[in-house]
């Protein structure tokens, strides 16, 4: 347990309060960035069910609720409802996951939040949208299904063959960084006008919204994306590529300094009149592209990948071995920046799994506190929100709040 005074001051965003009632990924990955950035934030869970994210996702938890505090309340009963209305009226963000218009219905709307808080600002992440036909907003969402609507994994895959959703779960963790994003940019127009605001987020326009330039491409020339598997469909060594260690490399001879360096490499002469100076990329249906594409092939086939990253490197040509964990780990870059690190679960025992970033260097953010099991944190925010000790006891005789050790009893 974590009293408010007893945890540490850090970061960009010491002195927000954060309350989430979310599962999974997107809702706990947005709330997670404010509490790795300073901020306190509470997580509330149900009462009755344990977050599936404890069960279902492995070790995101561990990850992706550190340095927050648990509160495992029923809000759907009256008496809960009451408590969180009372902690609404000192949060600055408050973020939460629902198909549309279900807060409506349990008497949480909008209004009835900002009747206790006008400065609030209300986060609402869900798979549809909040608003639109009632059919669409009331659908079942996860990642794969905003990947589906959202045109996204039409994208992704090898020509001719099914689509496939990319991984690992893009809709959710690109919906956390906007939900961020958003939330941070209207808590600082709240305190400017002491009005707080609402964001409807729906995760199939995030991912529609991050499709660079293809959905213009099809509204204004009625050009259709072709799905490129691990290389560009148009453009000569401009993919992924088997080395003789059957690793593979992904490599771009992209740019004129690019081609500059690296066409003369491969034996393909540059600054001719075939490749003048100027020419930024080869095209793949081209003569001189198809030349590239057959050295390249060659060269990767007669030396391992590490070879092959090393070599076009020295020539200039952005190139990188695909790695797995075992390559990061033991990779020099990797190391330096300590990308992975070690904390205590609140059990005491340590646990490995990856840093904070982007890295501060004025205001650093830190992990402080492993995840935190269910309702461990309860007694002392309820008692902040000024319940006293009997108010507590007499909750959970109700099973309005819940406390249990993850670890030892699920």
């Amino acid at each position: 347990m974590v009293r408010r005074a007893e945890i540490p001051q850090f970061g960009l965003l010491s002195g927000v309060k954060v309350v989430h009632n979310t599962v999974s990924i997107a809702g706990p990955f947005a709330a997670e960035l404010y509490a790795e950035y300073g901020a306190d934030v509470i997580w509330i869970e149900n009462a009755k069910v344990p977050c599936m994210s404890r069960v279902a996702t492995g070790n995101a938890w561990q990850q992706d609720r550190r340095n927050q505090r648990n509160l495992s309340i029923d809000i759907s009963l009256p008496e809960g409802k009451e408590i969180f209305l009372k902690l609404m009226e000192e949060t600055d963000v408050f973020i939460s996951a629902a198909r549309g218009g279900q807060y409506e219905k349990m008497g949480l709307g909008d209004e009835v939040l900002w009747e206790r808080n006008p400065r609030l600002v209300i986060v609402k992440i869900s798979g549809f949208g909040q608003t639109g036909r009632p059919d669409y907003m009331n659908r079942p969402s996860y990642d794969p299904i905003a990947q589906a609507f959202g045109g996204y994994m039409a994208m992704n895959g090898f020509p001719g063959m099914p689509s496939m959703p990319t991984n690992p779960l893009t809709a959710d963790y690109m919906s956390a960084l906007f939900a961020f994003g958003t939330s941070v940019a209207a808590v600082m127009k709240s305190r400017e006008t002491g009005r707080g605001e609402s964001i409807d987020l729906a995760q199939y326009e995030v991912l529609m919204r991050t499709q660079s330039r293809y959905p213009m491409d099809f509204l204004e020339q009625g050009i259709p994306f072709v799905k490129e598997g691990s290389h560009s469909a148009y453009f000569a060594g401009y993919g992924a590529y088997s080395c003789q260690d059957e690793k593979e490399v992904y490599m771009l001879y992209l740019g004129a300094g690019v081609l500059k360096r690296g066409l003369p490499f491969m034996g393909v002469e540059f600054g001719t009149e075939k490749i003048p100076s100027s020419t930024n990329l080869l095209y793949l249906s081209s003569p001189e592209g198809q030349l590239l594409e057959e050295k390249i092939k060659a060269f990767c086939q007669s030396h391992t990948a590490e070879e092959v990253e090393k070599a076009f490197l020295a020539h200039g040509v952005p190139c990188s071995r695909i790695m797995d964990y075992n390559d990061c780990l033991k990779d020099p870059q990797y190391v330096a920046r300590e990308v992975f690190t070690e904390w205590k679960k609140v059990n005491g025992e340590s646990v490995k799994g990856v840093n904070i970033f982007p890295k501060f260097k004025n205001h650093p953010a830190q992990i402080w506190r492993g995840a935190p099991n269910i309702g461990m944190d309860n007694e002392d925010i309820l008692g902040e929100l000024g319940l006293t000790e009997e108010q507590i006891k007499e909750l959970y005789r109700k099973k309005i709040l819940a406390q249990r050790d993850y670890l030892n009893n699920i």
